[in-house]
């Protein structure tokens, strides 16, 4: 089943703002490399919890700014990417 784009969303705006006070105000479409929010650490963190959860299995060409730009971003490669998406 390709996951609730609302759910997927707060899961992994969960994520994000977990990181501490920068990151506590980020909305969906917050630009997070714009803002600085987006390291390496985060970025490691978000491609296992994404892999681990939903699995959605990356190849390096997907490891690329414009995939994890925004929360909104990532929540539309999810649901691309998803079992369910694939085999529809």
């Amino acid at each position: 089943m390709t996951p609730d784009n609302h759910h997927l969303e707060a899961d992994l705006l969960a994520l994000v703002r977990s990181r501490g006070a920068d990151h506590a105000r980020v909305e969906p479409d917050t630009d997070l490399i714009d803002a600085g929010l987006l390291d390496s650490l985060l970025l490691t963190d978000l491609i296992l919890h994404i892999e681990e959860r939903y699995a959605v299995a990356f190849d390096a060409s997907d490891v690329s700014p414009a995939n994890f730009r925004s929360v909104a971003t990532m929540a539309e490669l999810v649901r691309g990417r998803s079992p369910a998406a694939q085999s529809a």
